[in-house]
């Protein structure tokens, strides 16, 4: 089947990444804040920007849909997510 809005075949996968990748960046939004912003080196201001941009570029760089998280960036290495846990 075709999608109707990009007119690929069977681009129900590709989709998902977007939703995916949407969702990053909604969650990465916190780490542009202006209060928190000012508080980066330039070098976090420039990974965070980085890390940004490749969600963005994301979809784009997966050449297999089915490979969903094979490419996703790293998160900035300075970030701590308090609803992020990690295993002992």
């Amino acid at each position: 089947m075709t999608c109707p809005t990009c007119a690929t075949k069977d681009c129900r996968h590709y989709h998902k990444m977007r939703l995916v990748r949407d969702g990053l960046l909604r969650d990465s939004d916190k780490y542009v804040l202006p209060d928190l912003w000012e508080t980066y080196t330039a070098a976090q201001k420039n990974e965070v920007s980085t890390y940004r941009q490749a969600l963005r570029d994301w979809p784009s760089t997966v050449d297999n849909p089915m490979s969903l998280g094979s490419k996703l960036p790293p998160k900035p290495t300075f970030v701590v997510d308090p609803d992020t846990y990690t295993m002992a």
